[in-house]
Order: structure tokens, then sequence, then C-alpha cells
């Protein structure tokens, strides 16, 4: 089983990740699944196709579709679409090497939102312009267009940025920051039986069919979760006037329903309550080197593409108008 053959650039140009992931146990069986296909389209999946996951927070907040059409002015097409189950398990093993340096408090109220009902959607993505045009792969490029949920941007300028994102936990949606991540996360996210299924989903080629399957699943699954408002409560207290241990209390609280708030109520309030707390150590994994502007580890910037105005309609509630804005794409940490 050659692992290291997935860790050599362009898959990865981060030397903590090529130490690392040798040892992953969800890097080496997605490592092995590739032994079973063909290398070259190994290699081609790898440079074409990434993923999205959509949060449950996009699913009540109604951000799915919004995304949809800012991801093809991006010049990424969905290829097909998984609802996965992200636990409070699965989270922590999904950003292992981050969630190190978060704030209890925080983790609780990620906890509350992946475990609110609604799953998320894994959505499978092909990158229209290609490394041969960018020269990244289209996780890389991908990672770098998603945005920050701690260091926003307010001007719409990211993906997370245009769909309004204002609390740094409820940042709607995930991607991998590079192939190698992609390979592990798909590991992560899917279990073995289903593996198979989502590689194959990425080979594929985008076409309207497909396009067509990825919104219709986005819209059952938005028909079975009521819309909520994800804007922070009127009067909310400032997490400032608290402390990490004191905040951490607060939530368990908030988790517990000790107030009788309806659900996503609670969750906006917890969301509310730690948004702007301070890393509490460094991340054992950063963001890859290279790929990030406002990142120390940052060495170029990258290309500005504008989005055209969505195209597509939908049948669920309204976002905010603004998300039809179109953006351009940035980087910024995860």
């Amino acid at each position: 089983m050659a692992v290291d053959q997935w860790l050599q650039a362009p898959f990865t140009r981060d030397p903590v990740r090529r130490r690392t992931y040798p040892d992953d146990v969800y890097f080496r069986e997605m490592a092995a699944l590739l032994d079973g296909r063909d290398a070259r389209d190994n290699e081609r999946t790898l440079g074409r196709s990434t993923f999205v996951m959509f949060k449950p927070d996009a699913v009540v907040g109604r951000r799915i579709e919004p995304a949809l059409d800012l991801l093809a002015g991006h010049g990424f097409e969905p290829l097909g679409a998984l609802e996965v189950r992200v636990d409070a398990r699965v989270c922590r093993e999904l950003w292992r090497y981050q969630i190190n340096a978060a704030p209890l408090a925080v983790i609780r109220a990620v906890d509350m939102i992946l475990e609110s009902g609604p799953p998320c959607l894994f959505v499978a993505l092909h990158d229209t312009r290609g490394p041969q045009r960018t020269g990244r792969t289209a996780a890389e490029r991908l990672g770098e267009i998603k945005g920050s949920s701690k260091n926003r941007d307010t001007g719409g300028t990211s993906l997370r940025g245009a769909l309004g994102c204002e609390l740094m936990c409820l940042n709607f949606l995930h991607a991998p920051d590079d192939a190698a991540d992609m390979i592990r996360e798909t590991g992560v996210l899917l279990p073995v039986r289903r593996r198979g299924e989502a590689w194959a989903m990425l080979e594929g080629e985008p076409s309207p069919g497909r396009t067509l399957d990825v919104v219709a699943a986005a819209r059952r699954l938005c028909a079975a979760h009521p819309a909520h408002p994800l804007t922070p409560p009127p009067g909310s207290t400032s997490p400032a006037a608290a402390d990490s241990a004191e905040l951490l209390a607060r939530v368990d609280e908030l988790a517990e329903d000790h107030g009788g708030l309806p659900l996503w109520d609670r969750i906006v309030l917890a969301a509310h309550l730690v948004d702007g707390l301070p890393s509490e150590g460094t991340a054992l994994i950063g963001p890859p080197p290279g790929t990030r502007p406002n990142h120390p580890r940052t060495s170029r910037s990258t290309d500005a593409a504008p989005v055209p105005q969505g195209t597509r309609t939908s049948t669920t509630t309204e976002p905010p108008a603004h998300l039809t804005a179109p953006a351009t794409a940035v980087a910024a940490d995860q």
C-alpha cells in the first residue's frame, strides 16, 4: 500500500501532513481503497474533484442552494450528494488535528449544531477549470475560496461571507484544504461500505442531470426540517462578559434545555455566547502553506474569480437578499 504517493505535490504541499497522515487510520484505509482502483483515474480525481459538506445550519438557514449557485460561478459543478451523520465523535475525528486548540465551550456549541437533527449533505464537486488552468487541485482551490468563520469576511468576497456567516460556529459548510485532506476526510465521514460509492461519485463527470439530482436532494432535506433564522437574539450577552469556564457552563445549560427555549433558539444563543473566544493552544495541523493570504504560513495570493448571480430557483424559504450578490474568491483561515 503506497500511502506516501498521495502525500506528494500537488496532493499536499504541507510537510506536517506528510509526516502525520501515514499514521492516520482513515488516511491509510482510504489509501488501501485507492490501491484497488486505476492509478491514472485516482490522480485525475484528486486533481479535478473535491467535496463540500453542508452542515445542519445550512439546512435550517436555507443556504445550500445559494451556495451551489456561488460554487457554480467559481467553476465547481455538483456530481452527486450523500447524507451523512456527523455526531460529536465524528466531529472530533474530522477536526482531530485542529480541535485540540478550541475552547471547550466552542466544541460544545458545535456539538449542539451537528446533533440538532438535520444530517449533513456531502456534495461531490468537479472543478471545470481544472488544475491545468489553475495550477492547483480542486480541493486546494475550494479551500481558498470558502473563507474563514473566525476572521470573517464582511464584504461577501468569500463563499462563507457571501452566504452571510455572522457567527463563528454557524459557518454553514466544510471543505477539505487539499487533496490529501479530501482522502482522509472521506474516510472519516463515511463508513467503509459507503466509501467506494462516494469515490465513484467524485470520479464522475458533471451533467445537468447530476445537478438536478443534487438540488433535489437539498430540497428534500430542507423540506424535512423547518427553516430558522440564524441571527443573534436581541439582548444577547456579550462573550466578553464571561470567562471560558463560565461560558462552558452556560452552553451546557442551553444544551440541556433548562430554560424551555426551542432547540434552534438555544443553538443560536450558544453560538453567540462563544463567538470571538480565542484559541487555547496551537492546532496540530493548520492550513497548508501557500494557500491562505491571511495566514502566517502563506506565500502566495489567489486569483479573483467573479461569481455571477445564481440562476436556480428554490421552493424553500428565501435566504437574505445579499446571498445572490456577486462574490469573488479570497483565501482565509478555516
